[in-house]
This record gives structure tokens, C-alpha cells and sequence, in this order.
């Protein structure tokens, strides 16, 4: 694809790696519209067993409850958002962005329609329950949009399905 906007979505920094994939997909002039949940954005189910597949409990159980998002887990997505930013620049290209503290399939949706983006990148580390049942964000994207995603783990070259 040539210039134009892209809809980014990461739960995590994107890496040098990271930046460099999407713009050898989509090129150094395209515009990114980053998008950056906090944790209690993730869909509570698959996201509690991932917890529990790793041993933590106390986790589990907070993300089962949910709760509005706290300082600290905006911080985090501010962070994460800032650090994503920086790197998509580094490789030439127009990097913009929000933090998305409630549901952001919804928020992705808007972006969408409102012409801001004309695909949509999911670059998120592995969520075990939800990658397999197919109930990651990126396929609820898929089922709500009406426009290409793609799905990598970041640090990694291969596209998920």
C-alpha cells in the first residue's frame, strides 16, 4: 500500500523491529493513527486465563472483577504511546495517537469511519486464550471493520490469522 493513514493498535512498545515491518508494509509515507489501551481494555475472559496459565492469581482475579483504569495503568499506556511514537517516526513516517482507556474495538470503529484510517496494524504481545479462540482484538476488528488488519506479535515477522 502506498501513503496513506493506518490505524495502529499496541499493547506494548512497539520495537525497532516492530517499526520497520509496518513501514516496509505500508511505506515511510504513510500516516499512523496509534491507538493505545490500557490493560483493563483487554477482554476480561481470555485475559484472566492467560493469568491463570502463568500463575497469577491475583491477576486473574483483578482483571475478572475489571475496574475503571487507574493513574497507573494510563501512565503505562502514555508510556508505551510516547515509545511507539518515537520509533514509528524514527522510520520516516507521520505518527499521531491516543491513549484508549475504554472499549477499543468502539474506539477503533470511530477512527475507521471517520476516515482516519484505511487498515488497521495490531502489533500486541502473545495473549495466549484469546489469539487461539480467536477473540483477540484484532478479530473482533476484523468482524467490526470493514477494512484489511493484520496481526504480529511484536518482535516478530509472522502474520497472525
Amino acid at each position: 500500500m502506498a501513503s496513506g493513514t493506518i490505524a495502529v493498535v499496541i499493547d506494548t512498545p512497539l520495537e525497532r523491529s516492530d517499526a520497520d515491518q509496518i513501514v516496509g508494509l505500508y511505506g515511510p509515507g504513510t500516516t499512523a493513527q496509534v491507538l493505545a489501551p490500557t490493560a483493563d481494555s483487554e477482554p476480561r475472559l481470555p485475559a484472566a486465563m492467560d493469568h491463570l496459565l502463568l500463575g497469577e492469581l491475583s491477576d486473574a482475579w483483578a482483571t475478572l472483577k475489571g475496574h475503571d483504569p487507574d493513574a497507573r495503568s494510563l501512565e503505562q499506556a502514555a508510556t508505551i504511546l510516547r515509545e511507539s511514537l518515537a520509533e514509528l517516526r524514527r522510520v520516516g513516517m507521520t505518527a499521531d495517537g491516543e491513549v484508549i482507556p475504554g472499549d477499543l474495538i468502539a474506539a477503533l470503529v470511530q477512527t475507521i469511519s471517520v476516515g482516519k484510517a484505511a487498515a488497521a496494524v495490531f502489533v500486541t504481545k502473545p495473549h495466549l486464550v484469546g489469539d487461539a479462540l480467536h477473540e483477540d482484538w484484532s478479530a473482533k476488528a476484523r468482524r467490526a471493520l470493514g477494512v484489511p488488519v493484520i496481526h504480529f506479535y511484536s518482535g516478530t515477522t509472522k502474520l497472525l490469522s
